[in-house]
C-alpha cells in the first residue's frame, strides 16, 4: 500500500505496521543496546538493509574502510577503540532523562551510535588522542539530534 494514496486511517495503519517492522529488523530500539552498534550500523547501510542517502552511505563506507586499514596497515595512525566509543553512549543512556513524554530512559538509536562512536572511538595509536575534535551534523528537526551531543 502506498500511504499517500490511502485515507487517513489506512495511512495510520501503514505507519504503525512500518514501525513494528523496523523494530523487528533492529533499525529502531526500544531498550538500550547491550553493545556498541557503530560497526553494525555502517555494515547495514552499506549492504542496503537500512536505506540511506548518498552522504550517509559514503560516511559508512569510509568508516568501514578505515576500520579495515587500522587492522591491516601497520602505518595507519588511527585505531577504533570500542570502549572509548561506547563510554559516552552508556553515559547518555544512563544519566540523561527526556524532558518531555513519559519515558524513564533515553535509548540511543543505531544511527546515533554511529555518530557518537565515530566522534569518540577513533584515536591515535601512539597518543590515544581523538581523531575528530569537532563534528558537523546536518539533521532535520525533531530527529533526536540534540540527545547525543
Amino acid at each position: 500500500m502506498n500511504p499517500i494514496d490511502g485515507n487517513y486511517q489506512e495511512t495510520i495503519a501503514w505507519a504503525n505496521q512500518w514501525r513494528k517492522d523496523e523494530y523487528k529488523l533492529g533499525h529502531y530500539l526500544k531498550e538500550p543496546a547491550p553493545c556498541l552498534l557503530t560497526t553494525l550500523y555502517a555494515q547495514m547501510v552499506v549492504e542496503g538493509s537500512i536505506k540511506m542517502g548518498k552522504w550517509v552511505k559514503l560516511a559508512c563506507k569510509r568508516f568501514l574502510n578505515d576500520l579495515e586499514k587500522s587492522k591491516t596497515d601497520p602505518n595507519y595512525p588511527w585505531i577504533f577503540d570500542e570502549e572509548k566509543a561506547w563510554r559516552p553512549i552508556r553515559f547518555t543512556e544512563k544519566m540523561c532523562k527526556p524532558s518531555k513524554g513519559d519515558y524513564n530512559k533515553l535509548v540511543l538509536q543505531p544511527w546515533q551510535h554511529f555518530v557518537v562512536g565515530n566522534m569518540f572511538g577513533w584515536v591515535d595509536k601512539k597518543t590515544g588522542n581523538r581523531r575528530f575534535r569537532e563534528s558537523l551534523i546536518f539533521l532535520g528537526r525533531k530527529n533526536g539530534r540534540v540527545l547525543p551531543l
